[in-house]
């Protein structure tokens, strides 16, 4: 079945994580596949925020995911910052909602409320492992009266609210992966908690409803739980939105992203690796997935995924984590980005990840302005930011901090005798290089070689008359001066010991 948008301002979407830490990749990218298909069908794209799990909320949490979606270019419709028509957008400020929707349950004899203490659940779901079984509430409160509930309410005991939930098939269609028909066979679940919060599911379905959400967008771990969900709906005599389950993004097609892995998260490209968003989003739908005339190895802005985004085109195939296809799109994200949004995702790396005791003028705008202009015209390779901090690109923003690399490869004595030899020349360039080779009878690249590594501290990196035609002449005789007190300073030390 093809999905075609009759009205296309009826589609609302919503993405709805729960404020617990740190956003996953795979909530981006739900999110993503949310705003593209809201916006390729003149929707509303929503964020909800699911905070119903009270022990496990973390504070500033909610606000931090709405500031990511803004990095992204996700802009929300509805949200608890943005507002909207059908708010609250946050679940804990929904409570009498789901009270209400609950007693229409009760009265409806689809629901009843569980007096069983936390111990003899306990003493259930031991059994039941013990028997090799799958844990479940075994009905004993279905046989309590409605009058005996109504009253052991009112005396303050403490219950839980379930759903009538006997084994059944349940059959509903996905946009995704079709027609799908479960064996449901949970046992009765809850739908309030005793601290009078709702259960996921129960929140879920009563605000999608509330809110005329009309397709559900979210990842293949939920398509388990989309039964109760559509008997949720049919209780309340309610039409189920639309069910899109996305693929799973896996290390290898098999292993799922653990979250206990730096990179399972968002911050880890934007705010440790400083990869820019557009090569995030591109990454996560580099297989194609959605993607209308999708071409490997082309950058699509924004726009251009959203006019060529089709539900219809999602595959079932799990993504899959790969370091090298991001790479290339960081790679061609730098080249494609406009010099000033550079600059100032450039400035704020920096001075979120640059070392303390920098030199201030390394930072002023008009040198970093260089060197991101000595890397788009000289660098190929150069992919993410923090390649100017720890990587092969560090001696931009740091001069060498010792003499140890050079002594990998020159004895101390003549290293200082380079140093000297450089010191002295009024120009530094290839020709000067050459003249102080032919001064202290040395092949010349092994005096290229050596003022190479006192400039960037490393014998690899870029051709030397690169880095001439970049470093001024002061900064080339700060960094050689730098390392040749390093070799004195060594020499002294050797001496003492």
């Amino acid at each position: 079945m093809r999905f075609t948008s009759r009205v296309l301002r009826d589609v609302r979407v919503r993405f709805a994580p729960s404020p617990t830490g740190r956003l996953h990749l795979g909530s981006l990218r739900t999110a993503l596949f949310n705003y593209l298909f809201a916006r390729k069908h003149g929707g509303a794209f929503i964020l909800r925020i699911e905070d119903t799990d009270r022990s496990r909320l973390v504070p500033g949490c909610a606000e931090k995911f709405e500031e990511t979606l803004g990095t992204f270019g996700l802009k929300r419709d509805e949200s608890p910052m943005v507002g909207g028509a059908f708010g609250p957008y946050t679940q804990s400020e929904r409570g009498a909602i789901y009270a209400q929707h609950s007693e229409r349950l009760l009265d409806s004899g689809h629901c009843y409320r569980c007096f069983c203490s936390s111990e003899r659940l306990d003493i259930l779901r031991k059994g039941a492992l013990r028997a090799g079984e799958l844990p479940r509430y075994d009905n004993r409160c279905r046989s309590v009266s409605k009058a005996e509930s109504d009253e052991r309410a009112r005396n303050g005991e403490a219950f839980v609210v379930r759903f009538k939930f006997d084994k059944q098939n349940v059959a509903f269609h996905d946009l995704v992966y079709g027609s799908n028909n479960q064996i449901a066979d949970e046992g009765d679940f809850v739908v309030m908690k005793s601290d009078g919060f709702p259960t996921y599911h129960f929140a879920n379905v009563v605000d999608d409803r509330l809110m005329a959400i009309s397709h559900v967008i979210r990842g293949a771990e939920w398509l388990a739980s989309t039964p109760k969900h559509v008997k949720l709906y049919e209780a309340f005599e309610w039409t189920p939105p639309n069910f899109v389950h996305l693929p799973l993004i896996t290390r290898d097609g098999k292993k799922k992203l653990s979250k206990r892995d730096a990179d399972a998260y968002v911050a880890y490209y934007i705010e440790e690796r400083g990869y820019l968003p557009v090569a995030v989003l591109n990454f996560l739908l580099r297989n194609g997935s959605g993607i209308s005339g999708f071409q490997p190895g082309n950058l699509y802005s924004l726009d251009e995924l959203i006019q060529r985004f089709d539900v219809n085109l999602i595959g079932t195939r799990d993504f899959m984590m790969d370091r090298s296809a991001l790479d290339t799109y960081g790679r061609l994200a730098f080249r494609s980005t406009h010099r000033e949004t550079l600059l100032q995702n450039v400035a704020k790396h920096l001075k979120t990840h640059a070392s303390a005791d920098i030199d201030p003028a390394l930072l002023e705008p008009a040198y970093i302005q260089r060197v991101i202009d000595f890397i788009s015209s000289n660098e190929e390779n150069f992919a993410a930011f923090d390649e100017l901090v720890t990587g092969d690109f560090s001696f931009f923003f740091g001069r060498p901090s010792s003499a140890a690399k050079l002594l990998e490869r020159f004895d101390a004595t003549t290293a200082l005798t380079i140093c000297d030899a450089l010191l002295e020349l009024e120009r530094f360039d290839i020709a000067g290089v050459k003249a102080v080779a032919k001064q202290l009878k040395m092949k010349p690249k092994e005096v290229m070689a050596a003022t190479r590594c006192a400039l960037i501290d490393s014998f690899k990196g870029p051709p030397l008359s690169e880095l001439f035609g970049f470093f001024s002449d002061d900064e080339c005789r700060t960094r050689i001066q730098f390392l040749k007190e390093s070799l004195k300073e060594g020499s002294v030390s050797a001496k003492a010991s």
